[in-house]
């Protein structure tokens, strides 16, 4: 059902293993955030600043390097799934991925419910967890992570800049997961 799969036959068929026409879950409290190329602030009036350490940091070449980055919208949804959506002109909207948190996953299971029969010779329905239910925020950090090349899974030798999503999971429970979104394609 999480994948999109017609459990419930809401398209009026018996076929149970077609896509449904709409299978992003409801959305109730998560906000939209969009992110593009990093554009943090680097000026800075005092050496206690954030500003100041991004300019001493590199955060300018970080910047200039990930200048071209795609826009891509977050959002938590009541499928128990942080979605990816890419927001360019002619990405129309179009879902890059999803991501199941591991402390929703086990909660999947509590979305259907065979008892509920909300349409005629219907067979079940959903109930609301909540899910991924909090708003994403972003943040550039500077640390030591992995290497972002999409091929091989290794530390990195120096500290540098990344991306950082956290979703919170709000009603959906007390828990919070953390992306590294500095390429959202990989």
């Amino acid at each position: 059902f999480v994948r999109g799969y017609d459990y419930f036959a809401y398209e009026g068929c018996k076929n149970i293993n077609e896509v449904r026409s709409h299978v992003l879950g409801d959305i109730y409290h998560s906000q939209l955030v969009e992110v593009g190329k990093p554009n943090a602030n680097t000026f800075f009036t005092a050496n206690n600043q954030e500003a100041y350490w991004r300019s001493i940091n590199g955060y300018r070449s970080f910047s200039l390097t990930h200048e071209e980055r795609p826009r891509v919208i977050y959002v938590g949804a009541n499928d128990g799934m942080l979605h990816a959506f890419d927001s360019s002109e002619d990405g129309k909207g179009k879902e890059l991925w999803g991501f199941v948190p591991p402390f929703i996953a086990a909660r999947l299971p509590e979305l259907v419910n065979e008892d509920l029969d909300g349409l005629p010779g219907g067979r079940g329905g959903t109930n609301a967890i909540f899910a991924v239910d909090g708003s994403p925020v972003i943040h550039d950090m500077f640390f030591k992570g992995l290497v972002q090349d999409g091929t091989t899974v290794s530390w990195e030798d120096v500290p540098s800049w990344h991306t950082i999503l956290m979703i919170p999971y709000g009603r959906g429970g007390a828990g919070f997961s953390v992306l590294d979104i500095t390429n959202p394609l990989l």
